[in-house]
């Protein structure tokens, strides 16, 4: 249940000023999804940092994501700080500008590669005697591997309590009041009409499972399960891999402008127990549809406000809200035990029906193995 609404929440927060710095500061989830949630807000003692590569001047960068969007008192609020990321500590020539006296909140909105030394760079930070809340967009690490490095990172700088590890899903209307819940069938989708928006770089190292079944979907069954573990010992059904354009000159490697084994889609089934999960998620299809299925019914997910709920419980740090390190390294080994078994891509047209490319690799299984049965009974 949501111990306070949202009004209350701003309530609370109002009343002293605070320092928001965002890394990753020109990416798209930025512009279309946090600067208006923090807009609507409404919070006028925040004082947004916005930190990036790039030769913008305050004036610059208000125009590259506002647009016509924000209105004039939310656009004064928006500063601009230039850094290369590549190049020493992130922070340590900008002390000037944090607050000695009360917390600062930064959010990091960047490809997990970056975040090795962002987290060091604010560990420092922490060091030298200033309170620091950081919250992390997904994934949680590259990989297993660097999931775990990220844990020893975070643990040596002492900043278990000060992580927050984002996930706008766990704040959708319908998701976020949830109980551990009985079940024999789920059915998690979210399809969407839309490709690539100009996420290539991020996209093509993450790709569907990642940003969608590892970082969403296995954070709403971890609220539903009783012990979340239980899914490491899962009986993989079906799988299927796709990607929207031929895989040569159209669609997804046009956008990329490079040929690439990254899938815009997933599809799984798998069983635990007597419990079964179907998983459905891709890109550039002939609708958007979002929901969840528990047994016979059906849960819409919706996104307004869930940007809004997710600043609004990171800014009066209730951290009960947001998921752990342990289920996010928890989903990675699930990832990879599903992908011990990594099927080959199967290439859709745009704006194809998702069921209609199910069936197509549904039927490639079964043909693969009526051959396969053939040869060894030949043999």
């Amino acid at each position: 249940m949501l111990k306070v609404s949202l009004l209350e929440t701003h309530a609370h927060i109002v009343k002293i000023k605070m320092k928001l710095f965002i890394f990753g500061s020109t990416g798209d989830l930025v512009k279309r999804k946090v600067l208006p949630a923090l807009q609507a807000l409404d919070e006028d003692k925040l004082e947004i940092w916005a930190i990036g590569r790039r030769n913008f001047t305050n004036e610059i960068y208000r125009d590259f994501v506002c647009g016509k969007k924000c209105n004039s008192l939310f656009k004064k609020r928006i500063n601009y700080i230039k850094i290369d990321f590549e190049k020493g500590n992130l922070c340590e020539f900008r002390e000037d500008i944090l607050d000695r006296n009360r917390t600062n909140y930064f959010y990091i909105s960047m490809p997990p590669k970056f975040f090795d030394k962002i987290l060091i760079s604010l560990t420092k930070l922490k060091e030298r005697g200033f309170k620091i809340k950081i919250l992390m967009e997904k994934p949680f690490g590259e990989n297993l591997e660097h999931a775990k490095k990220l844990k020893k990172i975070i643990q040596k700088g002492n900043l278990e309590k000060d992580i927050f590890l984002s996930d706008h899903y766990l704040f959708k209307k319908n998701i976020i009041s949830l109980k551990k819940n009985n079940f024999e069938k789920i059915k998690l989708i979210s399809i969407e009409t839309l490709g690539l928006e100009g996420r290539t770089g991020y996209y093509n190292d993450t790709g569907a499972l990642n940003d969608m079944v590892q970082s969403h979907f296995f954070n709403i069954l971890f609220k539903l399960l009783r012990d979340p573990r239980e899914l490491k010992s899962i009986k993989v059904i079906d799988y299927i891999r796709g990607q929207y354009g031929n895989g040569m000159n159209t669609g997804y490697v046009k956008e990329l402008g490079e040929k690439s084994q990254t899938e815009t889609f997933v599809y799984l089934k798998f069983k635990l127990n007597n419990q079964e999960f179907i998983l459905i998620t891709g890109k550039a299809f002939n609708k958007n549809q979002t929901q969840l299925k528990i047994n016979e019914k059906t849960i819409p997910l919706e996104s307004k406000k869930s940007y809004e709920l997710v600043f609004s419980k990171f800014f009066s740090e209730e951290k009960e809200f947001f998921p752990t390190i342990f289920n996010a390294i928890l989903s990675w080994e699930i990832v990879e035990k599903i992908n011990l078994k990594k099927p080959k891509l199967i290439y859709y047209t745009q704006n194809s029906s998702p069921n209609d490319l199910i069936k197509k690799g549904l039927d490639l299984k079964k043909n693969l193995k009526r051959k396969s049965g053939g040869l060894s009974k030949s043999d």
